[in-house]
């Protein structure tokens, strides 16, 4: 009985122990949690001391892995403050990491239990530039960086495929490359290295290429040849696509009719400069044509003749489905797209789009003219584009099924002097538009001077005709002298309070305080 009282009292002392060794590794661990923060190439470490342990000197041990368990430690680390920081020389870039701290036992006293992190990662040196949209293309793209000593390679990678690219020194330091033979509508990621060590990273998405196949007509091989274009119209089949070089001159000098799809588009180049399609005369439709689309893309449209010209002049019986102006630079006609003809059946278009564009010194026929009770445009859109010095935007005599004019910075325009209108359906019995008028994210600044009077008119309709305007604004320099758009938000300033340069085109905003500065107006700008 002795011995069995003598082992419980054993057995007594020694939970005893291990209860005072447990209670003591608590007491001395870290307190509350581990507090991380990272920048490119660093990620400090914060916890507060043990309970206990004020006043005297204690170590902590530090120990960082890639496994939440700790089954295997990339680095340990001792320190005697209550933080430490661990550079890239330590962890590697967008890798997930996990820290653990303790306190180190002192004399015989044995160490604190750990104290565990979420995970935490560095994002690395960040050389790689952000990518400007022109110097992104179908195959090809240029890449900027921090100039460097020492850059030893890009390395570009698409679902699991590499492909590594050397630089030179004199690269390096330049911190601007072109690389080529890329896929069209491929997501890249391009990440800079000097020897194994990661110093940026981006990610980007190829442009659309040009279209290919037996309908395609390149006429990038041909320069110098003003009059190429007019001499291949005539020749190209229904669907076909006709693309321009950059930089060259394209003349329309005698009437021209359009009777089946054609597509006018930019080749994919870093030059800046858009092909020039230059109007001393007009394009019109043929007879009885019935055409899918007419589709302008990526180009410069430009005439003689402020007090004549037309991109289209369509004065005969035809159908279209679409015409489209699309990234393009238009200048200087008197109108861009009128419908004349008187004949029976008209000139019909089923939608009329200009998108991404800007529009400048149009005269009294504006950017979209129905000029006619025959004829007849079912949809007009004139989205993200800038249109200005304009005597007038749209005009038609018959019923549409809907105007919509989102995103649009409008200024000069239309012309002064209180007779001219934003969209003007001008005919009483035939001035419905059935879906409604649509005003969206636009800026409306000051009409185009006309004798020294800039007021204007806002919209005429038929007053069944529903307007909705959302989120759109005028500048205090707007006057109106009728039919005055209801909704628009006021912006106490002018327009030279809210735009760079307005009378020259630059219509960047640079009052930071505008409430639509990077809401409303041609996105361009923002």
């Amino acid at each position: 009985m002795r011995y069995v009282i003598f082992f419980l009292f054993i057995s007594l002392l020694a939970c005893k122990k291990k209860e005072d060794e447990l209670s003591l590794s608590r007491q001395f661990m870290p307190s509350g949690d581990i507090s991380i923060s990272t920048a490119d190439t660093l990620a400090t470490l914060t916890w507060k001391a043990a309970l206990f342990t004020s006043g005297t000197a204690v170590t902590y041990a530090v120990e960082v892995s890639q496994d939440s368990t700790f089954a295997t430690t990339a680095h340990s680390f001792a320190t005697d403050t209550t933080g430490i920081r661990i550079s890239d020389q330590y962890l590697e870039v967008r890798k997930k990491y996990y820290a653990r701290v303790r306190t180190n036992g002192k004399d015989t006293a044995s160490a604190s239990n750990w104290v565990y992190s979420k995970s935490f990662s560095i994002t690395g040196e960040q050389l790689l530039l952000p990518l400007a949209d022109s110097n992104l293309i179908d195959k090809s793209v240029i890449l900027l960086w921090k100039s460097t000593q020492g850059l030893t390679k890009l390395v570009f990678t698409t679902d699991g495929v590499s492909r590594t690219i050397g630089l030179s020194e004199e690269q390096s330091i330049a911190g601007k490359l072109q690389v080529d033979s890329l896929q069209p509508l491929t997501t890249y990621t391009v990440e800079i290295f000097k020897e194994e060590v990661s110093k940026g990273i981006l990610t980007f998405t190829t442009k659309a290429g040009v279209a290919t196949g037996p309908n395609v007509i390149d006429l990038t091989g041909i320069t110098g040849v003003p009059g190429i274009l007019e001499d291949t119209l005539p020749k190209v089949g229904a669907g076909s696509i006709i693309i321009l070089k950059r930089g060259e001159t394209y003349n329309i000098d005698i009437a021209m009719e359009l009777g089946k799809a054609v597509s006018f588009v930019s080749e994919n180049s870093f030059n800046t400069q858009l092909p020039l399609i230059y109007f001393t005369n007009n394009f019109n439709v043929t007879a009885g044509s019935v055409i899918d689309s007419v589709v302008f893309r990526g180009l410069t449209l430009r005439s003689n003749d402020y007090a004549s010209r037309y991109v289209i002049n369509a004065s005969n019986v035809a159908t279209i489905g679409k015409i489209l102006f699309e990234d393009c630079h238009v200048e200087i006609f008197r109108g861009v797209v009128r419908l004349q003809t008187s004949a029976t059946g008209g000139t019909k278009v089923g939608d009329f789009v200009v998108n991404n564009c800007v529009v400048d010194s149009i005269s009294n026929y504006g950017v979209v003219n129905c000029d006619n009770v025959a004829c007849a445009i079912q949809n007009i859109t004139i989205q993200n584009s800038t249109l200005y010095k304009l005597e007038k935007v749209v005009t038609s005599k018959q019923n549409s099924n809907s105007v919509v004019l989102s995103n649009c910075t409008f200024n000069e325009a239309p012309q002064g002097g209180g007779s001219a209108y934003l969209v003007d359906y001008s005919q009483s019995a035939t001035n419905n538009i059935t879906a409604g008028i649509s005003l969206k994210s636009c800026i409306i600044g000051v009409g185009r001077n006309n004798g020294g009077s800039t007021s204007v008119r806002g919209i005429r309709a038929n007053a069944a005709t529903l307007i909705n305007v959302s989120s759109s604004f005028n500048t205090s320099d707007y006057v109106v002298s009728g039919n005055a758009i209801v909704g628009l938000t006021v912006y106490a300033g002018t327009v030279t309070d809210l735009w760079t340069d307005p009378a020259n085109g630059n219509f960047t905003i640079k009052d930071s305080g505008f409430a639509g500065k990077s809401s409303a107006g041609d996105p361009r700008w923002w």
